[in-house]
């Protein structure tokens, strides 16, 4: 049941570089519904155009549900079978929650997002000592 008064934001998908070695694409607006379906499209044409190594930038993503992890992945598997690969090079914070939380995050090739304390884990090596 859509919500009284929502509208979700249209994705848009950007090619902002490409060399033959490989392509960044940047992402904005919701990865959902259509808008996931839109960016597996365009990984596709971008795959069966020749480009092998694609590159996003989810920096700019607002929200991913299940049908977004879903092209992700989809995209991952359809760039490797090319011989290619397909990795994040930034997210959001809540796309890169997301990845962390299904352990798609180092598939991707996201570096996590998750700082130590926020993970709540202490953090690494000695605690200084306060000085008086």
């Amino acid at each position: 049941m859509a919500r009284s008064g929502y509208h979700p934001e249209m994705l848009e998908v950007t090619v902002t570089e490409s060399s033959p070695a490989s392509t960044l694409l940047t992402v904005s607006g919701e990865l959902a519904g259509s808008g996931a379906q839109r960016l597996l499209s365009r990984l596709d044409r971008l795959l069966d155009q020749g480009h092998r190594y694609v590159v996003l930038d989810l920096s700019a993503v607002t929200f991913c549900d299940s049908g977004g992890v879903s092209a992700l992945v989809r995209g991952h598997a359809r760039a490797s079978a090319t011989a290619g690969g397909l990795r994040i090079s930034a997210a959001s914070e809540q796309v890169a929650r997301v990845l962390e939380l299904s352990g798609l995050a180092r598939m991707l090739g996201l570096k996590s997002a998750v700082e130590p304390q926020a993970a709540g884990t202490a953090p690494a090596g000695p605690v200084p000592a306060e000085v008086s």
